[in-house]
């Protein structure tokens, strides 16, 4: 049996906290109410970062690395006992493997987009610090931004290595990149809180100009899917960095800038991605990609948008059905690709032999 697979259960108990606790956050009064103040951390910690991490250890021979996601997703289940100390504690621990493991990979590849991976670590670790230290998530959220952001691009900048950029391309999106982190050690409340959205935006900009989702839509089929939905997200990322900037002149603007970026552009990467990481999360040839998987791609759209006018407008009727469909999204896309997992294995199996 492959190990990777008993993980797989954990990640999506974490994910259904996550969605869980996200809805009593935005007006559902549903039971579990305890660990609605942990919402961020059950995504970003338990999940994403759990999910990373596991994309980054089925890459090693070692089976012992796939320990490093099993401590970091075991965070959910202290944040649903009402332990967050213990939880928050597994993060940091889970982080520091990360950070050593994409140490390792510096010293062993020595290729820029692992420098990328690792600043991305770094900067997850310094979160956890930072949210132990002063237990106030606000100030740990643009550390968790600055991780996912750097992690995809690394991960795109390690798929489009082949492309013929030039120097002076890849010079401009180091320097954002920079600009972007450095602007983490600067006070929010000061000239932080520009720097960080225009290096943002910067991002977004450069990925829509020269990433390769340009050359993978001209074909048909899962590398249209995935490239269309890649660059709907790098809007996203575009759009999250503008919010920032405007935030304190709408309602709930604040909301409606995190979750452009942690729903519109990291979530557009995880279903662009899926099919690819999928299988090789269980270690099969399969073929995941379905047109469906579009209908649940738009349904996460339009509900976005729905809650962002709720957000910019001041009306929590739309803030509140607009989550909901955020979650029934995720949670429609997911169930689809087991279901697809599931039929792609029994097609797998051998014939019975009467």
């Amino acid at each position: 049996m492959n190990k990777t697979l008993v993980i797989l259960p954990f990640l999506v108990l974490s994910l259904l906290a996550a969605i869980w606790t996200g809805w009593f956050r935005i007006g559902w009064p549903w039971p579990l109410s305890a660990a609605a103040g942990q919402h961020g951390a059950l995504m970003v910690g338990s999940f994403l970062s759990s999910l990373v991490f596991l994309e980054r250890a089925i890459t090693f021979k070692q089976k012992w690395v796939v320990l490093l996601p099993v401590i970091n997703v075991s965070s959910c289940l202290f944040f649903l006992l009402q332990q967050p100390l213990i939880g928050q504690l597994l993060l940091l621990t889970g982080s520091a493997g990360f950070l050593l493991m994409c140490t390792y990979f510096i010293y062993r590849y020595k290729e820029l987009y692992y420098y990328v991976f690792w600043i991305g670590a770094f900067s997850l670790l310094v979160g956890y610090v930072v949210l132990l230290k002063g237990q106030f998530y606000p100030a740990t959220v643009p550390w968790w931004m600055a991780f996912l952001l750097l992690t995809i691009v690394a991960e795109r900048l390690e798929l489009s290595r082949f492309l013929p950029l030039k120097k002076y391309q890849r010079d401009a999106l180091l320097f954002v990149l920079i600009a972007l982190f450095g602007s983490l050690f600067i006070p929010f409340h000061s000239w932080g809180y520009f720097l960080f959205p225009l290096a943002m935006i910067a991002t977004a900009i450069w990925l829509l100009r020269y990433d390769m989702a340009w050359r993978s839509i001209k074909i048909k089929g899962q590398h249209r899917y995935s490239a269309q939905l890649l660059i709907v997200g790098y809007v996203w990322l575009l759009i999250s960095g503008m919010l920032l900037l405007v935030s304190d002149r709408f309602p709930f603007g604040y909301d409606a800038a995190l979750h452009t970026f942690f729903i519109g552009f990291t979530f557009s990467m995880i279903f662009s991605h899926a099919p690819i990481i999928l299988p090789a999360l269980v270690n099969l040839p399969l073929k995941l990609y379905r047109p469906l998987l579009y209908v649940w791609f738009v349904l996460m759209q339009v509900s976005l948008l729905i809650r962002v006018a709720g957000d910019v407008l001041g009306n929590y009727e739309l803030r509140r059905h607009g989550g909901l469909l955020n979650g029934i999204a995720f949670l429609a896309f997911f169930i689809s690709t087991a279901a697809i997992i599931r039929i792609e294995l029994k097609k797998r199996k051998p014939a019975r032999i009467v």
